[in-house]
């Protein structure tokens, strides 16, 4: 049997100083891509109601001080499904960035996509 979601993408952009990367940059994405693959078991678990649909989401993240989740939106959302954008926010919420000097926002998109019906 062939695993059904297939995570298409991902997109970080991290607001920084223009002139130079955040020495802590790099390891924002690095939480980022290390929990990717909760925001798929989220895609996973609804995916099979949904055959064929593919779809992104972008979302904007505020991070506190002590590098903890203040805030998450979706800023796009092509799916449109309800339990996804609840599951991926919650998600979200729980993930620990790295203890930075200020309060940081990155903004990241992930790609689903679900296998056509057989």
């Amino acid at each position: 049997m062939s695993r059904a979601p297939l995570l298409l993408a991902l997109a970080l952009t991290l607001t920084a100083c223009a002139h130079r990367a955040t020495p802590s940059a790099d390891a924002r994405v690095a939480v980022v891509e290390a929990n990717m693959g909760e925001l798929q078991q989220c895609w996973d678990d609804l995916a099979g109601a949904y055959p064929g649909r593919a779809g992104s989401m972008l979302f904007s993240v505020d991070l506190r001080r002590n590098g903890t989740v203040d805030w998450v939106e979706i800023d796009a959302d092509e799916l449109g499904v309800a339990k996804l954008s609840a599951c991926t926010v919650r998600r979200i919420k729980r993930w620990r960035f790295p203890e930075d000097r200020k309060r940081r926002s990155i903004t990241f998109g992930v790609g689903f996509s679900s296998p056509g019906p057989r």
